[in-house]
């Protein structure tokens, strides 16, 4: 007789529901538990002391007067952080030699006129009786991504998008508001790719930093017919030596979609250049559970997501958003290895495994990625389908001057 194994589907959709409960509590055990006293990330060696990098917080975070500390030098084997892209370049057009120094001119000079115009805006507010002008230094990106899918019929299947993203200072208005304008969707699950959003109307939010971990953002969505959201978030982060513990908790209100709900807990660890990181997500919205009734599905809404990347760095940005961090989106120069599933409640919808890599085309402004993936989808029969990504990535960082 041959042994045969027989699988119990019910026990297995018990475990699978039974892991994502365990995740969901551990999240929210740390978001109730208050151990942190703000949201950043380290760049840590064995030796050293940790370079931090700032502003690890929500998509309208507010910067100021958050807890952060200011960056610091990279300690000797850690990956240089670079929060300043903008460098002093010649004084005109004439005097810059050749095409990348006139490049370089313009990179830099764009982001002055812009800036200028921010703060003429900015000055129209006066300070309190006793205090100065606070002036604070804009920043901004653009981005132009494209994929190529092979399809399980060998057709490819092409697709780009433009992404802009932009937070512009706004210290002397109410002193403590921010201005961000944006084409990322702030509702995406995290670990999602950029080009898998599928709201890609531009936003424009202006957010409000209340508390040390809590900020608010009221916007409107640029469509047809405009439509409001609102955002509120809260963040904590742990330390203890070279691993670090993060939390967000992020509520929103979209005026189509209703309410909805995403709670993250990452794990960040730094070994000299080489990084370990890992992220769990669990999001609920009215929208997926309408979808899920009207399709007779038991998850009521609950959609996770689960990332692991591995990889070793040389420069890191300065980045603000926790969702470019699960993504591996700060890596300046550096490759990574990243393995991602996504699922509903009671059953897995995806795998993939990839790799990534990042390097400077232009100084510290202009960033090359690419990188190639493989999926197995469960709306494809778990077919394997090949996927290639690459970008290019402008930044416009003035740094901070605080």
């Amino acid at each position: 007789m041959l042994p045969v194994t027989a699988f119990n589907i019910t026990s297995i959709l018990s475990i699978i529901a039974a892991r994502r409960i365990l995740s969901a509590a551990v999240i929210f055990f740390v978001l109730f538990g208050n151990v942190g006293k703000g949201s950043r990330i380290f760049a840590k060696t064995a030796e050293q002391d940790p370079v931090i990098v700032q502003e690890v917080n929500n998509d309208y975070s507010q910067a100021k007067n958050n807890g952060f500390a200011a960056a610091e030098a990279s300690a000797p084997n850690s990956p240089e952080l670079i929060s300043r892209t903008v460098e002093p370049v010649a004084e005109s057009w004439k005097n810059s030699e050749g095409f990348s120094g006139k490049i370089d001119w313009i990179h830099a000079n764009f982001f002055k006129a812009f800036q200028n115009q921010v703060q003429k805006f900015d000055y129209w507010f006066k300070p309190p009786k006793g205090e100065e002008r606070i002036i604070e230094l804009s920043r901004f990106r653009v981005g132009v991504f494209g994929e190529g899918k092979i399809k399980k019929d060998n057709r490819l299947k092409v697709n780009s998008l433009v992404d802009f993203d932009a937070n512009i200072e706004l210290p002397n208005m109410q002193r403590r508001m921010k201005l961000r304008i944006t084409t990322r969707d702030p509702t995406t699950l995290p670990g999602r790719d950029i080009l898998e959003q599928q709201d890609t109307a531009v936003r424009a939010a202006v957010s409000r930093q209340w508390w040390q971990n809590i900020s608010t953002d009221i916007g409107v969505r640029t469509r047809w017919q405009p439509e409001l959201f609102a955002n509120t978030v809260w963040t904590s982060e742990w330390k203890k030596e070279i691993c670090t513990l993060y939390s967000e908790q992020r509520f929103y209100w979209e005026e189509e979609e209703g309410f909805g709900e995403i709670s993250t807990l990452a794990f960040d660890y730094w070994k000299d250049r080489w990084n370990t990181r890992f992220s769990t997500s669990i999001k609920w919205s009215e929208q997926d559970r309408d979808d899920d009734r009207q399709n007779e599905l038991r998850d009521e809404g609950f959609r996770w997501s689960e990332v692991f990347i591995f990889g070793y760095v040389s420069e890191l940005l300065d980045e603000t958003r926790l969702n470019r961090v699960i993504s591996g989106e700060d890596v300046a120069h550096g490759w990574g290895l990243r393995l991602a599933g996504f699922g509903k409640f009671h059953l897995v919808d995806e795998y993939r495994a990839g790799a990534f890599y990042r390097f400077p085309v232009r100084k510290k402004w202009m960033y090359f990625m690419i990188g190639p993936d493989i999926n197995w989808a469960n709306t494809n029969d778990w077919d394997r389908e090949w996927t290639i990504k690459c970008g290019v990535e402008m930044l416009f960082w003035g740094g901070k001057e605080r």
